[in-house]
């Protein structure tokens, strides 16, 4: 690596030194890194505070069961006619008449 990194190349020194289960110490003298730059660094990216978002979490809508109507359906010839159960039976009655 050269010589000064930049902020992702130290979180992922960060990163490996944490999932190798050595020291700090031990990590950097594999590395030829300074244990004193490898903590300012850590130190430093650790109290960064991570960019905002433009995301923006959702949240779902009360959680009540909401029951749709029964539908009645109509079949005439080749065409089907989906209702809702509470339409008007005078509708229904003028409608089936229209159909016939």
């Amino acid at each position: 690596m050269p010589k000064h990194k930049t902020a992702q190349q130290w979180l992922k020194l960060i990163e490996q030194q944490e999932l190798s289960g050595l020291s700090v110490s031990d990590f950097c003298s594999q590395h030829n890194l300074s244990t004193k730059s490898f903590y300012n660094r850590r130190s430093k990216l650790r109290t960064k505070k991570p960019p905002e978002s433009s995301f923006i979490a959702a949240k779902p809508a009360a959680s009540e069961f909401v029951s749709l109507p029964e539908l009645l359906q109509l079949k005439h010839g080749q065409s089907t006619v989906l209702l809702p159960s509470n339409t008007d039976v005078l509708w229904l009655v003028a409608l089936l008449r229209a159909l016939s």
